[in-house]
């Protein structure tokens, strides 16, 4: 959860006028690839769902750690 909500913080926070933000290790629990600033809403929206439990996040079997 403190990960999301971090992740989030850092995308809300960030103002880019034509940046590419990826956070799509493979260890990642919500992998991330947003065009900013058209994706910023999308991207923080998705990672409000994640943090409400209404989307899946990678298991840890498959994080590859």
């Amino acid at each position: 959860q403190e990960l999301l909500a971090e992740l989030g913080q850092m995308i809300a926070c960030t103002e880019l006028s034509n940046g590419y933000f990826h956070a799509n290790h493979a260890s990642n629990y919500l992998p991330i690839k947003a065009k900013l600033p058209q994706d910023k809403k999308t991207t923080l929206a998705r990672i409000e769902q994640a943090l409400q439990g209404k989307i899946s996040l990678k298991p840890e079997y498959m994080r590859a750690l």
